[in-house]
């Protein structure tokens, strides 16, 4: 019950932030791509071998590089460096939403790529998205907000099984390599004219 009411608080927030906050959209190719904020959800060791691999090969093409992860954890033992951290329970608020100090950073940085790997809708994760300035975002469909400009809608890609075993293939299938290369793979095959 609790759970519900802070997803309904989330989602009048976002409601009310996305309808006043004015953002140019537009998408940008991985080539053009300059500054990436990477969104995850951090595993139990806090080591993240799979980020780290991802945040070194998009700094080999030359791409400055932010990681910001969540979890579900009271403290954390990775030290909070400008490019990388993980936040949790005790940098957000009741309501799970990050302290007032991370969401002034947010808003002080502009990136051209929001890439977030989360496989579930972590909600300090996606209060991050809504807030971060991104020209382009990408996400997972987690909700039906228009918080990512680019939604990979993973459910229907196994939309062959049925409901218990699609939810089980999905947990299985999915995690962030699979995201990651997906996303890439979309960043460098679609070409604009702009």
């Amino acid at each position: 019950m609790f759970n519900k009411l802070i997803d309904f608080l989330f989602r009048i927030r976002a409601k009310k932030y996305l309808s006043q906050t004015v953002r140019e959209r537009r998408f940008v190719s991985y080539e053009k791509a300059k500054t990436v904020l990477i969104l995850f959800e951090s595993e139990f060791t806090e080591k993240n071998p799979n980020i780290r691999r991802m945040i070194h090969a998009l700094q080999q093409d030359g791409k400055k590089v932010s990681a910001w992860g969540f979890i579900d954890k009271k403290e954390v033992m990775t030290s909070i460096l400008p490019d990388f951290r993980i936040l949790h329970h005790k940098q957000t608020d009741f309501f799970k939403k990050p302290l007032i100090s991370y969401i002034n950073e947010l808003e002080n940085q502009e990136f051209d790529l929001l890439i977030d790997l989360s496989i579930h809708p972590i909600l300090p994760l996606q209060y991050i998205a809504m807030y971060a300035k991104a020209a382009c975002k990408l996400g997972i469909h987690k909700n039906d907000l228009g918080i990512y400009d680019f939604v990979l809608d993973i459910e229907n890609q196994f939309a062959g099984a049925e409901t218990a075993e699609n939810s089980e293939l999905i947990e299985n299938s999915v995690d962030e390599i699979y995201l990651y290369n997906y996303m890439i793979f979309y960043l460098k095959s679609i070409q604009t004219t702009d």
